[in-house]
């Protein structure tokens, strides 16, 4: 059937809210409270035995995967309930995952296939068939594969569904096609300084997180779990509590995090490299170093030349490797005194200049050493403006009171600076050893993904993908219409579990660049910022809609999604979405599959086999763990997944995370341990005149990103986009609480309501992350920020932003 029919805002909400009406489907509204709906869960919960129950789990992003029980009468889901581990003291649930019954029957969700008939924008739509909507993309992808090439079609897709099946089959489709993939540069500093520093293992880099309770000393750096990650935040709250670990806060505002611990550390913002370095150096000088896992498990008696390279055995030979993968890594023996093999000296020294075969080598641990000796605690607390024994005293209680660990997200990440700060951390647990030990890690817990075969859902045969871009640098290819010197035209661009005009830094460029789109498609559950800018919207089913499977992130089971009730509406699954294209496209063969055959390809590798898990075992126990031991230890046999085997504090190879043909300091990157100032948010930049408050976006419980900024529920308890600021600052500008203000600098502005909150250094406001554009009173925040990337690693560098404030 087609629909001529055109509607704007107005009529396609009044539709939407009688489509709820019809699915009987109490919501909270403006007469629907908080209150009143916690009495109709009570009441539901006291009936409760007579509903369906389906498992599934809250897969929104990284650090979410707590187990849901979705409970369903009448082929309705009627409330959602905290569902059961293996493991007890993971069971969780919050407030986003009680409300999901709100976004099921949301009445603003997309109901059916979309075509735009206004301006990009203007929330014009003709309601449309499947059927049209496929072949309206497959006429358009096939004229410009024809006149462009494969790589004129984008695609872009990023963490709003980690359900395996539904995130990777749409990849499938264009890796088939040979279109473009555009990958975020969100979190990348963290996330290749880590890998680059300790690997990627089972949890990522770190231990499992109820190893928390084995620690003395936790120090929480860059990050507020009370508020962001409450799901992590209890094991250190009761490692605190039962066993006296003390807690370090290292943060320039007062969180809620901050207020329960031991020592709070209001930091100077961007100038956590010289922090860390302070503390190293304390730390050496006291002798409080653990020479043992330094020698063992570290680079630092690997030798490394003048040309900045390690010595290997070739090197003293001068004969080339018969395996060149094979080249053993040479070290000064100190009971000997001599060179040998790192593989057969049990004393290697990790300190000291030598000569081997006429070749001048200085260990990698020397070459520490000296940059480290650069960054005293006198110097460390002026750069820092925090008093030189609190540097002292904090480097003491991490480095004796052991073991100790070091939880991080990405706070740190999010200045053009990062990756300097980030190495340095981690160099602090490298120098004690308080790495690969139980209560011992500071890298970050992830997902335990490494057993699955996702080059089975990628890339089946025939599949030659095109290539990956940098999203910061998509203004860049719009303009130039090339990327790492190759000439590049992308006419199309696909979306899915993503929000991306929502959520990039210095969106005014990016909105720009995709408006140079031609052909912009989004699958989608509601009307996102960028949805509203689609040419074509298809209809996403919610997850509770479709079957699937996903990593919890934060606890290391695969969890079974079963599909509660059949999709809404005329919305689908990703999975059939991709598959109807692919249909059109010529690749339907690749997608006669249902959700299980996918799971049966994933689950198909030798590591899940030697974990004993299976696609039957994960539909029979509908939960299996994916770790190998009881509590897992990132490198617990000393041993971990770096090129070296080891921990890595030099970099012989720095790569950057994506090559688009940029410059950087090769022998500088190799040695990432110093302090640079922020690219922007720093008090001696000469735009700090003009401009003298640093703002940073705070991530709350309430959100993940843009999803659940409509959720009446949360929105009662949360219900607009605001700016926190200190009074001092306040009074400066003749700011009241409450009072409406405009936020803004060179690049854009946003008006908003503010708070006055002395929990905020002096200097930095901050306006909470994920509002959506229809929630300001006028602009954006996301306006506000700049797309200004390091070089080595690409990564959008949401705090180093400088603004102003003045009352609208």
């Amino acid at each position: 059937m087609i629909f001529e029919r055109k509607f704007g805002r107005r009529s396609f909400l009044k539709g939407s809210a009688a489509a709820a009406a019809v699915a009987g489907v109490a919501v909270a509204g403006p007469g629907n409270t908080i209150a009143k709906a916690l009495a109709a869960g009570e009441k539901a919960a006291a009936t409760a035995d007579r509903d369906q129950i389906f498992y599934g789990t809250c897969r929104s992003n990284c650090f979410s995967g707590c187990r849901l029980k979705i409970h369903v009468r009448n082929q309705k889901v009627t409330m959602i309930s905290m569902g059961e581990l293996p493991d007890s003291r993971y069971n969780k649930i919050c407030a986003k995952g009680f409300s999901h019954v709100q976004r099921i029957y949301d009445p603003k969700r997309v109901k059916y296939p979309l075509k735009r008939v206004g301006e990009r924008g203007s929330n014009q739509w003709e309601q449309i068939t499947w059927d049209e909507a496929i072949e309206i993309i497959g006429n358009k992808w096939e004229g410009y594969q024809k006149e462009f090439g494969k790589e004129s079609i984008a695609y872009y897709c990023n963490s709003g569904n980690f359900g395996q099946v539904g995130w990777r089959t749409p990849a499938r489709l264009f890796n088939l096609m040979g279109s473009c993939s555009i990958a975020p540069n969100i979190d990348e500093a963290y996330v290749k300084s880590s890998i680059n520093a300790l690997g990627y293992g089972q949890m990522m880099n770190s231990n499992e997180y109820t190893d928390r309770l084995n620690s003395k000393t936790i120090i929480i750096w860059g990050a507020n779990p009370t508020e962001a990650q409450p799901q992590n935040w209890h094991f250190m709250a009761e490692a605190r509590k039962d066993n006296g670990t003390t807690i370090i806060v290292i943060d320039p505002n007062y969180t809620a995090s901050a207020a329960k611990a031991d020592i709070h550390v209001p930091i100077r913002p961007g100038t956590d490299a010289a922090l860390a370095l302070g503390m190293m150096n304390y730390i050496i000088q006291q002798g409080w170093t653990d020479k043992g896992f330094l020698q063992k498990s570290s680079v630092a008696p690997l030798l490394v030349k003048d040309d900045g390279k390690y010595l290997r055995q070739s090197d003293v030979t001068g004969k080339p490797p018969a395996d060149p993968k094979v080249d053993p890594f040479i070290v000064w023996d100190s009971q000997a005194n001599t060179h040998g093999l790192v593989t057969e000296v049990l004393d290697p020294a990790i300190s000291g200049i030598y000569t081997i075969a006429d070749i001048k080598v200085t260990t990698a641990y020397t070459l520490l050493l000296n940059r480290v000796a650069e960054y005293p605690p006198e110097k460390a607390a002026e750069i820092c403006d925090v008093p030189v024994e609190t540097i002292r005293e904090i480097a003491r209680i991490y480095a004796t009171n052991t073991p100790s660990s070091i939880y991080q997200q990405y706070g740190v990440d999010h200045y053009v600076n990062a990756h300097y700060g980030i190495f340095s951390i981690f160099g602090l647990g490298m120098i004690t050893g308080n790495i690969g030990k139980e209560g011992a890690c500071c890298g970050i817990t992830g997902g335990a993904s490494n057993y699955l075969n996702t080059g089975a859902l990628l890339n089946p045969p025939g599949a030659v993908p095109g290539p990956v871009l940098a999203h910061a640098q998509i203004p860049n290819i719009m303009k130039e219409k090339q990327y790492a010197g190759k000439s590049l035209t992308i006419k199309s661009l696909y979306v899915y579990n993503a929000n991306p005009i929502g959520v990039f830094a210095e969106r005014k460029s990016i909105l720009e660049a995709i408006n140079k789109i031609d052909f912009l498609v989004v699958a989608d559950l509601f009307m996102s910022e960028t949805a509203m800018y689609a040419d074509i919207l298809l209809p996403a089913a919610h997850w509770f809609e479709t079957d699937d499977m996903a990593i919890s992130t934060n606890t290391g089971y695969l969890m079974l999604q079963e599909k509660a009730i059949e999709p809404l509406y005329g919305s689908k699954p990703d999975y059939q979405i991709a598959a109807l294209l692919a249909k059109r496209m010529g690749y339907g063969d690749y997608f006669n599959y249902e959700p299980k055959d996918y799971m049966l390809m994933a689950l198909d590798s030798d590591a899940a086999r030697e974990l004993s898990i299976t696609c039957e075992s994960l539909l029979e126990k509908k939960v299996v763990r994916g770790l190998p031991a009881k509590t897992w230890i990132h490198g617990e046999n000393g041993v971990f997944p770096t090129p070296t085997g080891r921990v890595q504090f030099y970099i012989e190879n720095p790569k950057p995370t994506f090559d688009y043909g940029q410059k950087f300091d090769v022998a500088k990157e190799r040695l990432p341990y110093l302090f640079e100032p922020p690219n922007e948010a720093w008090h001696e930049n000469p735009l700090f005149e003009k401009y003298p408050l640093v703002c940073y976006q705070e991530k709350v419980k309430w959100r993940v990103h843009t999803q659940w900024t409509h959720t009446p529920w949360l929105r009662e308890l949360d219900p607009e986009p605001i700016v926190k600021l200190n009074s001092i600052d306040a009074e400066a500008r003749g700011v009241k609480d409450g009072d409406v203000v405009r936020v803004f600098n060179d690049r854009g502005y946003v008006i908003i309501k503010a708070v006055i909150n002395n929990g905020l250094r002096p200097g930095m406001v901050n306006i909470p992350h994920g509002w959506q554009k229809d929630q300001y009173i006028e602009g954006h925040y996301q306006d506000l920020t700049s797309n200004v990337v390091n070089p080595l690693y690409v990564n959008n560098a949401y705090f180093d932003t400088l603004v102003q404030i003045e009352k609208a």
